[in-house]
């Protein structure tokens, strides 16, 4: 597969400070295009898509697009986080909590708030 490139008509260079969770939704479907190489107007995303059921996504598959995605909104996404996702609503929701953390500190994991 070749290297990995956002399509043209999205910016990288947004603060992924400012993405809201129809934001994050658009990174999510420009990523989708890239991995899988689909036309942009054949990608039809809700939070309900199953990653592997509705987009037919492999693991390999799906390692590629959280790559994808990291690159496009500018946060990281855990392994343990990445294999836990069901759905684009879990992806969202988590690339939410990613970029409402303080910058450059990963989101508290549930139950760890406060935690030394």
């Amino acid at each position: 597969m070749s290297a990995l490139l956002p399509p043209s008509n999205i910016s990288t260079s947004a603060s992924s400070a400012s993405l809201s969770r129809e934001g994050i939704m658009d990174q999510l479907r420009a990523a989708f295009v890239s991995v899988t190489d689909s036309a942009p107007s054949s990608v039809v995303l809700t939070e309900a898509t199953k990653l592997r059921d509705d987009l037919g996504l492999d693991s390999f598959a799906a390692l590629e697009l959280v790559f994808e995605l990291e690159e496009l909104v500018g946060v990281r996404i855990s392994q343990e986080a990445a294999s836990s996702f069901q759905t684009v609503g879990d992806v969202v929701t988590y690339v939410a909590a990613q970029v409402s953390a303080a910058p450059g500190k990963p989101a508290e994991s549930p139950g760890r708030a406060g935690a030394p």
